[in-house]
C-alpha cells in the first residue's frame, strides 16, 4: 500500500485530468473526421464548430443533434459517431484499456491508477480484470439488443435495418440518444414513427434501464441472482430508486399528459406505453423521444428535467447527479427533520463523507446548469428562457431530449458561441463535476480536528 501512495505523489498528472485530456484528445480527432466530406451527404467540409458539437456528443453520449443524423452523415460519417458513442459509452480509460488488452500491451501502475479514478473505484486491484469484464458484458448486451431490434427494423426498412438496429442498440445502452431512424417526411421525429410499436419501444427502454444500472450492479445481479440479502448496498439503493422513480415518472407523464397534444390520437395502452418510454428515456438520461417534446403540458416539461437532473447511477452509461446522490440527499433530509444526527441505510451508517459528496455534486451540477442557461440566454436572447433552460439541463445530464434549439431548422437556432458552451457542460457532465472539481482543487489530508459549533439554520 505504501508502494502504491508513493507512485501515485510521483505522477507528474493527476489522474483525472488524464482522462479529461484523453476524452478531449477524441473528440477532437471525432470532430476532423466528422467535418471530412466524406462524412456529409452533401459533400462539403461541415462547419468546424458544428462538428465539434456533433463529436462531442458523441463522446459524451448525449445525443443533442444539429441536423438529421440519418440524412446528414454518410455511411463513414455515421460509422464515426457510433465508435465515438461506443467510447463514450465505455469511457476513455475502459475504451483503452480493452485495447491494450487485446494488443497485449503492458499495463502500468500509472494506468491503473487512472482506470480506478476513472471507474470510482478506491483501490487498484482487479480494475484490469473488471475492465475485461465490462467490455465483453457490454458488447453481449448490445448484441442481444440488435438481435431483438432486427425484425422490425428489417421488415420495414429492409438491409438498412440491420443498420438501425446495431446502431439504435448500442445508442440505448450507451444513453446516448443518438439514431437513424430520421426520414425526409419526419427528420427529426427519432422513435415517433414507432410511438405505436410496444416491441421496439420496450427493448430500447430496457437496453437504456440496464445501462443506467451501471456495470457494478449488472455485474452483483448476475454473481447473486435473485438473492436479494446478498446484493451490495450500492446495488440496492440503485434498483430500489430507479424502479421508484421511473414508476413515479410512467404515472405522472400518464396523468399530465393524457390529453395533451403529445399524445394525441393515441388509445389508452399507448398512452400508458409513452408515458413509461418518457419516463425512462428522461431518468436514464438515454434521450430517444417516441414524442415531441414541445408538445408536452407544461408540468411534462418541468418533471422531465427534473427526471434528467437525477439521471442515472454511478459507474453507469448515463448522466445527472446520480440516483444514489438523490437518494442520500433526500434521506438526510428525513434524518435533518427528525433531528437525528447519523445517516443510516439498511442498517448502515453512511460517512459524513459521503453526505458532503452527495451535497457538493448537486451544488456543482446546479451551478452549472443555471450559470449556462444565464450565458445561453445572453448570447442567444431570441431563444425563450424556458428552451434554454431545457437544452442547459439536457446537455449537463447528458440526455439529448430536446426541443429544437440545436438544430439549425429551428426558428431561432443556437449561435456558434451557445453551442460551444453547451458543448463545455457536456463534458462536465459526462466527466461528473466531482471529477472536474478534483482536478482543480487539492484534496484535504489533514488530520487535525476542531471544536464544534452550532449555526441556526432553516
Amino acid at each position: 500500500m505504501k508502494r502504491e501512495r508513493r507512485s501515485i505523489k510521483r505522477l507528474h498528472m493527476p489522474p483525472m485530468l488524464f482522462v479529461l485530456l484523453g476524452f478531449l484528445a477524441v473528440m477532437l480527432v471525432g470532430a476532423l473526421l466528422l467535418a471530412l466530406p466524406a462524412s456529409n451527404t452533401d459533400g462539403k467540409w461541415m462547419r468546424f464548430i458544428d462538428a465539434i458539437f456533433w463529436a462531442t456528443n458523441g463522446v459524451c453520449g448525449t445525443g443533442l443533434i444539429i441536423k438529421p443524423t440519418a440524412l446528414s452523415l454518410t455511411g463513414f460519417g455515421q460509422a464515426v459517431l457510433f465508435i465515438l458513442v461506443q467510447f463514450g459509452g465505455l469511457g476513455f480509460m475502459t475504451f483503452a484499456t480493452f485495447i491494450f488488452i487485446l494488443i497485449r500491451k503492458r499495463i502500468t501502475l500509472k494506468d491503473r491508477i487512472a482506470i480506478s479514478e476513472a471507474l470510482g473505484q478506491d483501490h487498484i486491484k482487479g480494475v484490469v480484470r473488471l475492465v475485461r469484464n465490462i467490455a465483453i458484458m457490454t458488447g453481449i448486451i448490445e448484441l442481444a439488443g440488435a438481435l431483438m431490434l432486427l425484425p422490425f427494423f428489417v421488415v420495414k426498412n429492409g438491409a438498412y435495418g440491420i443498420w438501425q438496429a446495431v446502431f439504435n442498440s448500442v445508442s440505448a445502452f450507451c444513453n446516448a440518444g443518438f439514431d437513424v431512424m430520421a426520414t425526409v417526411g419526419n427528420p427529426y421525429g427519432s422513435l415517433s414513427d414507432y410511438n405505436g410499436n410496444a416491441g421496439v419501444l420496450i427493448i430500447i427502454a430496457f437496453l437504456a434501464i440496464l445501462g443506467a444500472f451501471g456495470f457494478p450492479v449488472i455485474n452483483d445481479v448476475i454473481k447473486n441472482k435473485f438473492r436479494w440479502r446478498k446484493y451490495a448496498l450500492h446495488s440496492k439503493i440503485v434498483l430500489i430508486a430507479t424502479l421508484i422513480i421511473m414508476t413515479c415518472g410512467t404515472f405522472f407523464f400518464l396523468a399530465s399528459e393524457f390529453n395533451s397534444k403529445a399524445f394525441d390520437g393515441m388509445n389508452g395502452g399507448e398512452k400508458l406505453l409513452n408515458s413509461m418510454f418518457q419516463s425512462v428515456m428522461a431518468s436514464s438520461t438515454a434521450g430517444f423521444s417516441s414524442v415531441d417534446q414541445n408538445l408536452l403540458s407544461s408540468s411534462g416539461k418541468v418533471f422531465t428535467c427534473i427526471l434528467m437532473f437525477v439521471g442515472a447511477s454511478p459507474c453507469s452509461t448515463g448522466g445527472g447527479i446520480k440516483t444514489t446522490t438523490f437518494a442520500i440527499l433526500l434521506l438526510m433530509g428525513v434524518s435533518g427533520l427528525r433531528g437525528k444526527n447519523e445517516l443510516v441505510i439498511h442498517k448502515r451508517s453512511i460517512s459524513l463523507k459521503n453526505g458532503l459528496r452527495a451535497v457538493a455534486v448537486t451544488f456543482i451540477a446546479a451551478m452549472c446548469v443555471l450559470v449556462g442557461v444565464m450565458i445561453i440566454s445572453a448570447t442567444d436572447p431570441n431563444v425563450a428562457v424556458g428552451a434554454n433552460f431545457f437544452e442547459t439541463i439536457t446537455a449537463f445530464t447528458t440526455t439529448g431530449l430536446s426541443m429544437g434549439s440545436t438544430t439549425l431548422a429551428a426558428a431561432h437556432p443556437y449561435s456558434p458561441a451557445a453551442l460551444a458552451i453547451l458543448a463545455v457542460i457536456m463534458t462536465i457532465g459526462r466527466l461528473g463535476p466531482l471529477s472536474i472539481g478534483m482536478i482543480f482543487v487539492k484534496r484535504d489530508t489533514a488530520k487535525i480536528k476542531y471544536p464544534s459549533a452550532n449555526i441556526m439554520i432553516g
